[in-house]
């Protein structure tokens, strides 16, 4: 990437002001499927949104398989059309449900936690249709893994900060964020730069509306 010394002062930089807003508490770790469901909601969206999402799928399906077997209609009708991207979302999380339980002849990632996180990794990014957000999302918050969910609206604000330039894609991002940031800081990273995407980065839009 050109100028990736600069990129990395500035994002460095970026994070040290962002962490003034206060240190983020410690997650604690989440089932692997439910953090892929979970991450399925998540980007592009703030927390407060996707938590409202995750209670109404926890009020209608008893359990994740129900989930996999329902129709994306009904999902759909169940989250709401005016959730963004729905249909790519529920299809996304649908066929990634589908194809572990086909992989692992049932609807777990047990396995995973049992093999080194690089696989545990690389398995996740080979499920059909998974976003770069998901799959890094499933790898930190359920395995600790070295991963930094990255997805547009945080690229979006990124730029805006003067980190990456208008060509660089989601992926680029995403792995050069995860090469700059210390594996011990992913997680508060991540955490700041979602407050900072939705505190700080919807001022700017409004400022523009």
């Amino acid at each position: 990437m050109k100028n990736a010394t600069k990129y990395a002062e500035t994002l460095r930089s970026l994070f040290r002001s962002l962490l003034k807003g206060g240190k983020p508490p410690v997650p604690a770790r989440m089932e692997p499927l439910l953090a892929l469901v979970r991450g399925g909601m998540s980007y592009d969206v703030c927390d407060a949104r996707a938590d409202e999402a995750m209670r109404c799928i926890e009020r209608e399906f008893v359990n994740l398989n129900e989930l996999r077997v329902a129709t994306e209609l009904e999902v759909h009708e169940l989250l709401g059309v005016k959730y963004p991207a729905i249909e790519d979302r529920v299809e996304m999380i649908t066929g990634c449900l589908n194809a572990i339980f086909e992989r692992e002849h049932t609807l777990s990632l047990d396995r995973l936690k049992t093999v080194s996180k690089k696989d545990a990794r690389q398995f996740l990014q080979e499920l059909p249709g998974i976003h770069p957000f998901v799959e890094a999302y499933v790898t930190l918050f359920a395995f600790e893994g070295l991963a930094i969910p990255v997805d547009d609206e945080t690229l979006a604000y990124l730029r805006a900060e003067g980190v990456f330039g208008e060509k660089t894609t989601l992926e680029e991002a995403q792995r050069f964020i995860e090469h700059t940031i210390k594996a011990e800081e992913y997680y508060d990273f991540f955490a700041c730069i979602r407050r900072g995407v939705y505190t700080e980065g919807a001022k700017r839009k409004k400022g523009k509306a």
